[in-house]
């Protein structure tokens, strides 16, 4: 296949493995190239096969040779739609009301109750500082354990900043209202549960609106050590026809292999990760009404960034290379993102340690949290991307 520069085109993916009747499956492109561009979405799947749109962003023509990977894809447990849906459905056991109420959102300045939380939820066992002498690891331990601010290893603990407001522009404002899809009785119980979480974090609300898109289940992958466990699912949005009519973002990701070969040049590196990344980005109220979403059990409006949004990966990366930019301004360089993950590079312990004291600084100063359980410090090999890189070598 052959897509000309500029040029965008539907093309028909099979998928590898054709045992299993699918009908339903939740695509996420892992083609790594910045000159393409294919969303995540839901797709039908007729034939072991199903349509997307590729857009070649560059001007030079791309050839696609055959066999190639674009990603991969997830079964959903998307069955028909409710059709007898009416507002007088019973809740049981979903905590909110029809109203903006907020029990524990933690904006740009989070609640003394928010910050003990991140400390206490914090242990020196989160970090595998073993491979270091034991003066470096623990002066990195109290750096690490003083700004506890600038990690959650809960829901209700992420950040959520309003250093970047997203922006959005829609082709049409004629709302697009979907009816919700049916949850089998069997995981009901947990879906609610689900539900409840997010409201008491402060990440969706219970909402009124002319927009709805509608919530899928989609299986988790089984682990391998437990193949006999019951299945789970994640709870994801059917925006399909959202994306329709949303534009597309102009705002760049960083190209990999020039990204990869810029960081190969050091011979340490620190790497970080953001805790569930896209909801600590704070939307505008009337994006809010737009991402209502539909289940059986009523309609709620996200109040954070969500992921399947076609522009949301864009959005984050403007919101890291803010972050960058501004450490840049005060003196503290060497440090590279893709998405959430956050790469240090530097030749000693001590710029390193400074550099990483100066990172947590500023994603506290705006209330941004990383993983605990997703780093790694002062390593000479990283994995990175799907690339693993040491000093000049990837």
């Amino acid at each position: 296949m052959i897509l000309q520069p500029q040029e965008s085109s539907i093309v028909k993916l099979c998928l590898k493995d054709t045992r299993e009747n699918i009908s339903e499956i939740f695509f996420q492109p892992t083609i790594s190239s910045h000159d393409i561009e294919i969303h995540p979405a839901l797709h039908t799947v007729k034939n072991s096969c199903f349509p997307t749109v590729i857009c070649n962003l560059c001007n030079t023509t791309i050839h696609f040779n055959k066999g190639q990977v674009f990603g991969e894809a997830t079964p959903s447990f998307l069955l028909k739609t409710n059709e007898n849906t009416n507002d007088n459905i019973v809740i049981e056991n979903i905590c909110g009301s029809p109203n903006n109420s907020t029990p524990m959102c933690n904006l740009i300045t989070p609640s003394e109750d928010i910050l003990k939380k991140r400390k206490d939820e914090l242990s020196e066992t989160d970090f595998k500082l073993e491979h270091l002498t034991s003066d470096q690891k623990q002066l990195l331990l109290d750096t690490l354990l003083d700004r506890s601010a600038a990690f959650s290893k809960s829901l209700k603990t992420i950040g959520c900043t309003d250093r970047l407001i997203p922006t959005f522009i829609f082709r049409s404002h004629n709302p697009i209202k979907t009816l919700p899809f049916e949850i089998p009785h069997a995981i009901q119980g947990t879906i609610k549960e689900e539900l409840n979480e997010l409201i008491e974090a402060g990440l969706i609300h219970r909402n009124i609106s002319q927009w709805s898109s509608p919530m899928v289940l989609v299986k988790k992958k089984q682990n391998p050590t437990n193949p006999h466990k019951p299945a789970s699912y994640r709870m994801a949005l059917d925006l399909r026809l959202l994306n329709t009519i949303l534009e597309n973002s102009t705002y760049p990701l960083p190209k990999i292999p020039t990204l990869i070969n810029e960081i190969s040049k050091y011979p340490f590196y620190t790497t970080i990760d953001f805790c569930k990344a896209y909801w600590q980005i704070l939307l505008p109220e009337e994006m809010q009404d737009v991402l209502t979403f539909t289940t059986p059990f009523g309609t709620f409006a996200n109040r954070r960034l969500v992921f399947g949004l076609k522009t949301a990966a864009s959005i984050f990366q403007a919101l890291v290379d803010l972050l960058i930019n501004e450490l840049k301004l005060s003196g503290t360089t060497d440090i590279y993102a893709y998405q959430d993950d956050i790469v240090i590079g530097d030749h000693s312990f001590q710029e390193m340690h400074n550099k990483i004291r100066s990172v947590l600084d500023i994603l506290i100063k705006y209330n941004l949290t990383l993983s605990p359980e997703k780093r790694v410090f002062f390593k000479s090999t990283i994995d990175y991307l799907g690339f693993n890189i040491s000093h000049n070598k990837i």
